[in-house]
């Protein structure tokens, strides 16, 4: 998932949206704009600047203004009103014209400039070919420079979406375990009372084991599927006590849980296998005679493997796990698989996921 954490925003992300870094964005902007400017007059005006007086000095301040008022009709008309609107060719149109206008008024500037001062002009004509070359020059540097302050906000725009998204996505994340713990909650717990009850008179150590189970089923809900990240292994106990009262209440499947190595310090999100289970326990119940049910899970380096197999006959029906590959999609984006293989007699569901260094 592309998940935005705030308090691992680098300082460049926070400089391009945070409005605490509104004015230090405005005033690198100016500095980038002062810079332009004083190299266009460097070049147009640098070998006659010492002949041309306080004349130079206003003529940068006049290229700085026009820099300033085209780079902000940009920021504040033209990219939020045509360009994030998608209405491009009218946003290349003026784009054009605005630069288009600051090279008309240069030109006019030092031909005024240089007429009233009587000094000679650099250029012998503004209409022969090396000034024509120098007017397409100048408006592509131009055109660039401004693409660049367009740019600059579409990237503000696209982190600021980008953000919005991620915060959707946790929301949605969080919903889904949310209904995760309402399909465990109500049809387990009633099952559980109701057993308990009847147990209670003729085999009450029994009553109180699945009471035990089903307080600490609830207690790993309540408080652990709060949160963001939890231990695989509470996750298999969780799903040991699952089982366990599934079995408990209907004593017509068997079920195995193996873990082939060492699975310590091994973080994934709570309840992510709670539907597989749920998926496969609905597949073993309708099967004739003593099914099973077998959880196996290992990792290799950065990779853990999880699957689960279980006796089944009938066709799958992968709609049932598209909860799954969604919340899959969002938490582990191109770093899980997730399929189903199946023969005559069983069917086995495997996920694999592509840890990250901090899941270890």
């Amino acid at each position: 998932m592309n998940d935005i954490n705030t308090d691992k925003q680098t300082f460049l992300y926070q400089l391009l949206i945070d409005r605490r870094y509104r004015i230090a964005r405005h005033i690198l902007l100016l500095v980038a704009v002062a810079a332009i400017s004083m190299n266009q007059n460097i070049y147009t005006f640098g070998a006659r600047a010492g002949l041309l007086g306080n004349q130079i000095y206003w003529a940068g301040f006049c290229t700085l203004l026009s820099y300033i008022i085209v780079g902000y009709l940009h920021l504040f008309l033209l990219v939020p009103q045509l360009l994030l609107k998608k209405k491009y060719a009218a946003y290349i149109a003026c784009s054009l014209t605005s630069v288009v206008l600051i090279i008309l008024l240069r030109y006019l500037q030092e031909y005024w400039i240089f007429t009233s001062s009587g000094i000679p002009p650099i250029r012998s004509s503004y209409f022969n070919i090396v000034s024509i070359l120098d007017s397409l020059s100048d408006l592509m540097l131009n055109m660039i420079c401004m693409t660049g302050i367009s740019m600059t906000v579409l990237l503000k725009h696209w982190m600021i979406e980008n953000q919005c998204v991620s915060q959707l996505e946790r929301k949605q994340i969080q919903s889904e375990v949310n209904n995760l713990k309402e399909q465990v909650n109500p049809s387990l717990l009633f099952n559980t009372l109701n057993r308990t009850a009847v147990l209670s008179k003729s085999e009450p150590q029994k009553a109180a084991d699945m009471v035990l189970r089903l307080s600490q089923l609830l207690r790993y809900q309540l408080y652990d599927g709060a949160r963001n990240k939890v231990l695989l292994n509470s996750e298999i106990t969780f799903l040991s006590n699952y089982l366990a009262l599934e079995k408990f209440y209907s004593d017509t499947f068997d079920y195995q849980i193996i873990s082939e190595n060492e699975l310590n310090g091994i973080l994934i999100p709570p309840l992510l296998l709670v539907p597989i289970i749920q998926y496969a326990l609905k597949r073993v119940v309708n099967q004739v005679g003593h099914p099973s049910l077998l959880l196996q899970t290992g990792h290799e380096g950065q990779q853990i493997n999880i699957s689960c197999q279980f006796d089944d006959s009938t066709e799958d029906n992968l709609k049932e796990l598209d909860g799954v590959k969604t919340r899959l999609e969002l938490l582990y984006p191109d770093n899980y698989t997730l399929s189903i293989t199946q023969d005559k007699h069983s069917a086995t569901c495997t996920i694999t996921l592509k840890l990250n260094t901090h899941d270890k």
